[in-house]
């Protein structure tokens, strides 16, 4: 029986990335001026976000590494631990 493999997608982390880059800019905003409209709680689904791109790549990019899927990958990094860290730094801010 034969193992039928799926094909590595390039559009799907990219749209995941334009994703996580539009919560960056909500985080970021809301760093910046607290004003009201507030969507910088929708910056704390970047790590989400870039759990599922970094599984996906993970899981399904199994050639040989190209650069675009290494600076990905970084990518999803800063996304996870980003939104961490600042959320740390907040609670260490108000103790």
């Amino acid at each position: 029986m034969t193992k039928k493999r799926k094909t590595f997608h390039l559009w799907v982390p990219l749209l995941l990335l334009g994703i996580n880059i539009i919560f960056l800019v909500f985080i970021i905003e809301e760093l910046i001026d607290a004003s009201p409209p507030n969507y910088g709680g929708l910056g704390f689904l970047m790590p989400v976000i870039g759990l599922i791109s970094f599984t996906y790549i993970r899981n399904y990019a199994k050639e040989k590494p190209v650069l675009l899927i290494w600076i990905l990958q970084g990518l999803n990094w800063f996304f996870i631990f980003f939104p961490v860290v600042i959320l740390i730094v907040f609670i260490l801010a108000f103790i």
